[in-house]
C-alpha cells in the first residue's frame, strides 16, 4: 500500500527541512454546519494566508470593495416567487423542453441560458428535474453574490461524480467537498499553488515541454501540414505539462509510442467527461438502478481513478527509492506530490486522491482551452500575426520563455482572454447562497442555487461591442476597458476562495505553449466552421483539423 511505502520518504523529507507542514485550520468538530460559519472582517485578519487570498480575490472581484449589498428598502424588493422564468410541470419542471425536436439541448446549456435570459430578463429561475436554479445575466447583480461569501463558500455538487465517489468509498475532493472538509483541503493546497513565485519557478520545465511539443507537432504533421487527432495530441501536452508540477519530472507522452498507461488515461478521461454531461442535468435514475448511461460513465470513471492512482503510486515508490539511495535533492522546491504526502493534516488517501483530481482537471481544462485558442488564431490571421510580431519583439530569435520575459507577452494573454470570452470553457459559475439577500430587485433566500450566465454576459453587445468578432485588443491596457468589466474574464475560473486552485499554472502553461506554436507555425483552418458543445466543459463539436505551416 502507498501508506507503508511513503513512511521513510516522509520521515526523511520532514527531517531534512525540505518540506514545511501546513496544519489544517478547520474546526475540530466534523458535525459543525458550514452554512452557519461566516468569516467576518476581524476574523479574516487572523488567517495565515490572508495576504495570498486577498491578492487573488482582488484580481477576481473588484466589486467586493463596493459597499451596501442591498440599497433597496424592503418595500421595493419583490418576492422570490415573483422571479420570472419558464413554466414547467410538477416534479420534472422544464425537463421535457430539452427533449423536444428542435428544442433546447443539455449539450447546449449555454445557449439555453442565453435564450432564457433574452426571454425573461437578467434574472430568471428554472427547475430542471431535481435542479432548481436562479440564473443571473447582469454582472453588477451577480457581484452581490460574490460579495456575500462566507468562510465556507458552497456550490452545487457535480452530483454524478459525488455519487460515484460515495459508492466507491472515496472522499468528495476539492471540487465537491463542502464546509470544513473542503476548507482543510484548500488550506493545505493553496500555499503550493497560489504563490506566484512558486508558479514562475515552473517556467523553465514548462518551456522545455513546449519545445518538445513543437518538435512532436512537426513530426505528427501530414504531407499537407494538417494534424489529424489534434485533441489527443493536446491532451498529451497537458498531461506532460502538469506532470512537471505534480511530480517534477517528465512523463514521456511525446515518445513513440506513447506510454500505454498515459494513453489509456487520456482515452478514458475524454469519455469520462463525455458521459458526465448528460448525467448532470437529467433525473438521477442511476441512484435507483444502474442505467446504460451510468454504466458507461462508471466504467470510464473506474479506469480514470485506477490509472491515475497507479501512476501516482508509482511515483511515490520512485521517491521512496530515491530517499533510500540518498539521491533526493535538498532543494526547497519539491514536487506537489511530495508536498502533499508530508502534510500531517491529510491522510495518505486524501493526498493521493487530491493529486489524481488535479491531474484529471488540469488535463481536460487546458487541452480544450488550447483547442479553442488555436482555432481562433487560425480563423483570425491578423491577430495571429500581431501575436507573432510580439513574440519576435519580446523573445528575439530565441525561444526560451523565462519568469522575466513571460510577463511582457501582453498580447498572448489578451488572445487567451478573448478566446475565453468567445468560448468560455466554464460557461457558468455558481454559488449556494448562505444568507438571505437581494438580487435584481428580488428576495433570494439562503440555500438557493444561483448561477452567473457567463456565456450570455460575454455575448452581450452592451457589455462587449462587436461581440461576434475576435478582438484581443479590447483587453489591452491602452484600451482602458472598465475594470469591473475586465474582471469578468476571471470568472471562468470561478471566484473567491473556491476559484480554480490551478488557475495560475494553467494560464502560464497555455501562455507558453501558444507563444511557441505561433513562433514556429502559421495556423490555418480550411473546413466547416466549428460550433461549441458541452462535454462538461465547452468543447468543439467535431474534430479540429488545423494546418501547422512551418515559419521559414
Amino acid at each position: 500500500m502507498a501508506t507503508s511505502r511513503t513512511g521513510m520518504l516522509l520521515k526523511s523529507a520532514k527531517k531534512s527541512g525540505v518540506l514545511s507542514r501546513v496544519v489544517s485550520t478547520s474546526a475540530s468538530s466534523h458535525n459543525a454546519s458550514a452554512s452557519t460559519v461566516i468569516l467576518d472582517r476581524s476574523a479574516a485578519k487572523t488567517c495565515p494566508f490572508r495576504s495570498r487570498f486577498q491578492a487573488v480575490d482582488e484580481a477576481i472581484s473588484p466589486w467586493r470593495h463596493e459597499t451596501d449589498v442591498s440599497a433597496k428598502t424592503n418595500s421595493d424588493i419583490k418576492t422570490f416567487e415573483e422571479i420570472p422564468g419558464p413554466k414547467g410541470l410538477p416534479v420534472v419542471g422544464t425537463l421535457f423542453d430539452y427533449f423536444k425536436k428542435d428544442g433546447l439541448r443539455f449539450n447546449k446549456m449555454f445557449e439555453a441560458y442565453q435564450k432564457r435570459a433574452i426571454e425573461h430578463g437578467p434574472i430568471y429561475k428554472e427547475k430542471i428535474a431535481t435542479i432548481n436554479t436562479v440564473v443571473i445575466s447582469d454582472p453588477e447583480e451577480y457581484s452581490k453574490v460574490i460579495r456575500s461569501e462566507g468562510k465556507y463558500p458552497q456550490r452545487r455538487e457535480m452530483e454524478p461524480i459525488a455519487y460515484y465517489r460515495q459508492q466507491r468509498g472515496l472522499g468528495l475532493g476539492l471540487v465537491n467537498d463542502q464546509g470544513e472538509e473542503w476548507y482543510k483541503l484548500r488550506t493545505v493546497t493553496a500555499p503550493k499553488m497560489l504563490k506566484m513565485k512558486d508558479v514562475l519557478d515552473f517556467c523553465v520545465p514548462m518551456n522545455e515541454v513546449g519545445d518538445d511539443f513543437v518538435t512532436h507537432l512537426t513530426t505528427t504533421r501530414q504531407a499537407n501540414d494538417e494534424i489529424v487527432g489534434l485533441e489527443k495530441e493536446l491532451f498529451k501536452w497537458a498531461f506532460e505539462s502538469i506532470g512537471t508540477f505534480l511530480f517534477e519530472e517528465r512523463v514521456g507522452c511525446f515518445s513513440n509510442p506513447t506510454p500505454a498507461q498515459a494513453k489509456d488515461f487520456i482515452d478514458h478521461l475524454q469519455e469520462f467527461f463525455r458521459y458526465l454531461q448528460p448525467l448532470m442535468y437529467n433525473v438521477p435514475t442511476y441512484r435507483l438502478y444502474r442505467t446504460k448511461l451510468w454504466k458507461k460513465f462508471e466504467y470510464h470513471a473506474d479506469k480514470v481513478f485506477e490509472l491515475g492512482r497507479e501512476f501516482i503510486e508509482k511515483k511515490v515508490a520512485e521517491l521512496e527509492t530515491e530517499q533510500l539511495n540518498g539521491t533526493c535533492t535538498d532543494s526547497d522546491k519539491v514536487s506537489f506530490l511530495t508536498y502533499m504526502l508530508s502534510q500531517n493534516s491529510l491522510t495518505t488517501d486524501e493526498a493521493l486522491s487530491t493529486a489524481v483530481d488535479l491531474l484529471t482537471a488540469a488535463t481536460e481544462t487546458t487541452s480544450n482551452a488550447m483547442l479553442w485558442s488555436l482555432y481562433c488564431l487560425a480563423e483570425n490571421p491578423e491577430a495571429q500575426e500581431r501575436m507573432f510580431e510580439e513574440t519576435k519583439s519580446v523573445l528575439g530569435e530565441g525561444s526560451e520563455i523565462t519568469p522575466q520575459n513571460i510577463t511582457k507577452l501582453t498580447y498572448v494573454k489578451a488572445v487567451l482572454k478573448e478566446t475565453f470570452r468567445k468560448y468560455p470553457i466554464t460557461w457558468a459559475t455558481s454559488r449556494i447562497t448562505h444568507e438571505d439577500m437581494e438580487v435584481s430587485g428580488h428576495h433570494i433566500p439562503a440555500n438557493t442555487h444561483v448561477q452567473a450566465n457567463l456565456f450570455g454576459m460575454f455575448r452581450d453587445e452592451k457589455l462587449f461591442p462587436d461581440n461576434d468578432k475576435f478582438q484581443p485588443e479590447r483587453w489591452l491596457r491602452e484600451n482602458k476597458m472598465d475594470t469591473q468589466l475586465k474582471s469578468l474574464s476571471n470568472l471562468i475560473w470561478g471566484h473567491g476562495a473556491r476559484m480554480c486552485i490551478g488557475r495560475r499554472f494553467a494560464e502560464q502553461e497555455m501562455h507558453i505553449m501558444l507563444t511557441k506554436i505561433v513562433q514556429n507555425f502559421k495556423l490555418e483552418y480550411h473546413h466547416e466552421p466549428i460550433e461549441a458543445t458541452l462535454n462538461t466543459v465547452m468543447t468543439p463539436d467535431r474534430p479540429l483539423v488545423l494546418k501547422f505551416i512551418p515559419r521559414v
